[in-house]
């Protein structure tokens, strides 16, 4: 469990490493997803605090990556409009890079570092 101090030290360093990167309900949940995805890793229930900068780093990353496809903004780039029916869809990158990758590419370059804190998983 992280609490909402760790959580912004989180997002300050990601804001910090990708200027592109605004406060919002994005960042929210792209932060807890990766606090979430990194504790199941590590099999821990809470995050140490010398991986904050480390998770921070996966965090501009995935804004990074999902944003290399689009220009614009991260959290909605337009994906389709309809004239007559005046409809605009749009894409959320973002999510959709976090729901279609699995942690092996999401931590690539990152498991060396987290290595050393993942925790056995031991059956009782």
């Amino acid at each position: 469990m992280t609490d909402s101090s760790q959580e912004t030290r989180i997002k300050e360093y990601a804001k910090l490493l990708n200027d592109k990167i605004v406060d919002g309900d994005l960042l929210d949940f792209v932060t807890l997803e990766v606090i979430d995805r990194v504790l199941v890793y590590l099999n821990d229930d809470e995050l140490d605090t010398k991986l904050e900068r480390i998770v921070a780093r996966i965090v501009s990353g995935i804004f990074a990556e999902s944003s290399s496809n689009s220009s614009g903004d991260l959290a909605h780039d337009i994906k389709s409009i309809s004239d007559n029916g005046q409809t605009i869809t749009y894409s959320d990158q973002v999510k959709s890079y976090l729901v279609s990758t699995d942690d092996e590419e999401l931590f690539s370059g990152f498991s060396k570092l987290l290595a050393p804190y993942r925790r056995v998983n031991v059956a009782s």
